[in-house]
């Protein structure tokens, strides 16, 4: 190994794996890590007693670190000095606190090259990198995952984020090996582009979620087809396909939501959802879905559901400035701006009305409450255990009043207090009648 010039940050692993300088230190080091420690034996008071620990169980610790942080431990002794190399979990993070060992993304890229070299594993349960991705990393990011994949790893994770915040064409586009993969139980993905060539195999995949990333018409359709043990899915600020169908036979979680698709500007097209998934046990609908249309079409397994979304028009950058302040009266303070939707939220909650445990978000609750006895979901709510959303203003307090009206079977009632993007609404805060409500 080189050594790092003096005053360079050009490894990480350079500044803290050590150099060999002679064969028989080499021999001895190699003898030392060959060693078995089955038993720890019985040390007087002071002695390092962690390192006497079995590899097994000193490899379990290291696995909850940052890599960067377990690299370190190699400066503790002869014992530790190689230990990580076998570590069967790698995290790489240049971003926020775990971006501490490195001043720029040369730096980052370099020490995950010179890790990998010198990592020993054959297996690995974890592999998981985060930092701002640009084009120019294509060819690392490709490699890294090539070298997870070698070694079979269970759990990968590639959370990237797009250089300024700004979500565009210029993705990392995921390798066509990895849709054949079949040791893969996790996979954790952020502005990605995913385009199978073929048919999809991911036989061991138990949990997906994809954040950030465009999704053509079938992708989803691909993966759902080729993961017959799929259990969890979620879909965070995902765009680009025109119509979603969740059709899943092993699906027990899905989780929707999409508040930063506003970031795409005037680039989103009028999407629409349809789920189907009889054997879904939880669903959650977040965000902001002014351009996606969701229906529900069958979940008669589902025992929880939480909605907490939002589908009034947003006033984006992209909207010239008198035609934002056209939606902005419209939407936030006239009463034919939400009546149109109470047909939305009449047909979702009729759609969970079998569902044990319902939370109902801050923008839903305004539409309950303007909405009429008449317009109630039929059949009434069985729903055993209600969460609300609410931050308990005046307004509020008929929605809930219809909700408890709706649900005779509530026995536990939540009120979540938690900050809200959503605005109240002059409409109701105008018609609102202190006496009646």
């Amino acid at each position: 190994m080189e050594e790092e010039s003096s005053g360079s940050i050009h490894s990480f692993c350079d500044r803290y794996c050590p150099t060999n300088n002679s064969e028989e230190e080499e021999e001895d080091d190699e003898d030392h890590r060959t060693k078995s420690h089955k038993h720890a034996p019985i040390l007087e008071k002071g002695e390092d007693r962690i390192s006497t620990l079995p590899d097994s169980i000193l490899l379990s610790i290291l696995s909850f670190l940052p890599t960067q942080d377990a690299i370190i431990t190699g400066v503790l002794s002869k014992r530790w000095a190689y230990l990580w190399t076998s570590v069967p979990s790698l995290t790489f993070e240049y971003y926020g606190y775990y971006g501490r060992h490195f001043e720029c993304i040369d730096d980052f890229t370099s020490a995950v090259d010179h890790t990998l070299l010198l990592h020993r594993a054959s297996k690995l349960t974890n592999f998981s990198v985060r930092f701002k991705y640009e084009t120019n990393l294509e060819a690392s990011l490709d490699l890294w995952v090539r070298f997870a994949t070698t070694a079979k790893v269970r759990q990968l994770s590639l959370r990237l984020t797009p250089p300024y915040c700004n979500l565009n064409d210029h993705a990392y586009q995921l390798p066509q090996h990895l849709y054949t993969n079949e040791f893969v139980s996790e996979f954790n993905f952020s502005y990605c582009k995913i385009f199978p060539n073929g048919l999809l195999h991911w036989s061991s995949l138990k949990h997906l979620c994809i954040g950030q990333s465009a999704l053509c018409d079938d992708v989803i359709r691909k993966v759902l087809m080729g993961s017959p043990r799929l259990e969890s899915l979620e879909l965070h600020d995902c765009w680009d396909y025109k119509r979603l169908d969740i059709v899943s036979e092993s699906l027990r979680k899905l989780v929707i939501d999409s508040y930063l698709i506003y970031m795409l500007g005037g680039n989103v097209r009028e999407l629409e959802l349809e789920i189907v998934a009889p054997k879904i046990h939880s669903l959650e609908i977040l965000g902001n879905f002014e351009m996606i249309k969701c229906r529900i079409k069958d979940v008669s397994a589902l025992v929880e559901a939480k909605l907490d979304f939002d589908m009034r028009k947003s006033r984006n950058c992209y909207y010239e400035d008198d035609y934002g302040d056209e939606y902005f009266k419209q939407y936030y303070e006239e009463e034919e701006g939400y009546k149109e939707y109470q047909d939305i939220v009449r047909d979702i909650l009729g759609s969970v009305h079998h569902v044990k445990k319902l939370t109902v978000g801050n923008w839903c609750l305004m539409i309950v409450s303007i909405m009429p006895v008449k317009h109630l979901p039929s059949p009434l709510s069985k729903c055993q255990c209600l969460t609300i959303v609410s931050r308990m203003e005046k307004w509020s307090l008929p929605g809930i009043g219809i909700l408890l009206q709706s649900s005779p079977y509530v026995e536990t009632l939540n009120i979540d207090h938690s900050f809200s993007y959503v605005t109240s609404l002059g409409y109701l805060v105008s018609r609102y009648d202190e006496v009646n409500h």
